[in-house]
């Protein structure tokens, strides 16, 4: 169950009672269309609110969750590359709560610039676990990756099933040749991205996660002084998979990519502002940000 060591820690606390809900995900989707001709546009016009209900609507697991997943698709379309074809670029996010706090914690923050689609204007979305459909299987697969990336926040690995189901449909799609789902020589590919994910090697970023999110934050209103240590020990356990793993390392690029500001607000009033500079070396590429941060400290 997605929240058993949650609702365990709540109940010892005498403060928390489910209130259950049907679909998993309340998902926010927008679509741009300015580049390309008014005559697709036109074609285009239910497209945003057929996606919307596609994802909200279909029961994408079994559990009955306290709140649904709250989410976000932000579909750039790019170019008409053929009959009712196009091609798009989508930012794909997810968030979570902060146990006792007043705001929600980014989980999944990742941006996908190699999406080919075919869709007709009357054609319903259907979805097909057994098939590939370069429309509804793009949204499976990035459904089932925003259900995997949440339960992992609540329970250590807990994701795996929703993870494999992701997996399957690259498995699927893989025989198309599509953009997207085979390996990239650079940059971003859902292959890459989920065969890290199940891969055993790397098992510990997503340990990591659950620590950072359930033993960190959620314990910030309880035990701060732990929770601070929790979440260092989080992005410590990163960099010892880091130092091992190739430097394009998609799952480790997009813990970070999506924590690192959070990162650096959560630890203003740390004890030690020196910790910045662990958080630079780990994470390099938000060196700027962390370099920003310590220096209000100063």
């Amino acid at each position: 169950m997605r929240y058993l060591n949650f609702i365990t820690g709540i109940l010892l606390l005498a403060l928390f009672s489910p209130q259950l809900r049907g679909q998993e995900l309340d998902c926010m989707v927008r679509v741009n269309y300015e580049a390309i001709p008014t005559a697709n546009k036109d074609l285009l016009m239910n497209f945003e609110s057929e996606v919307r209900e596609y994802v909200n609507n279909y029961r994408w697991g079994s559990d009955n969750l306290d709140e649904r997943i709250s989410c976000t698709f932000d579909i750039n379309i790019q170019s008409v590359v053929g009959q009712d074809r196009y091609s798009a670029q989508v930012f794909i996010g997810s968030s979570r709560p902060i146990y006792n706090g007043t705001q929600n914690s980014a989980v999944l923050r990742l941006f996908d610039d190699a999406w080919e689609f075919t869709y007709v204007r009357g054609r319903p979305i259907n979805h097909s676990p057994y098939s590939f459909n370069d429309l509804a299987s793009f949204l499976d697969f990035y459904a089932y990756l925003i259900l995997g990336f949440d339960y992992d926040t609540w329970d250590n690995l807990n994701g795996t099933p929703f993870f494999q189901k992701a997996a399957d449909i690259v498995n699927l799609a893989r025989a198309t040749g599509g953009r997207g789902w085979q390996q990239a020589k650079s940059g971003y590919s859902r292959l890459q991205l989920i065969e890290e994910i199940m891969n055993s090697k790397f098992a510990p970023v997503r340990t990591a996660s659950f620590k950072y999110h359930f033993t960190g934050l959620d314990s910030m209103a309880t035990s701060r002084n732990r929770a601070f240590q929790n979440i260092i020990d989080a992005i410590f356990l990163i960099d010892d998979v880091k130092r091992t793993a190739d430097p394009r390392n998609q799952l480790i690029k997009i813990f970070f990519d999506t924590k690192f500001r959070e990162i650096a607000e959560l630890f203003l009033d740390y004890s030690d502002p020196n910790i910045y500079l662990n958080f630079a070396q780990i994470d390099p590429s938000h060196q700027t940000i962390y370099d920003e941060y310590m220096r209000r400290r100063r």
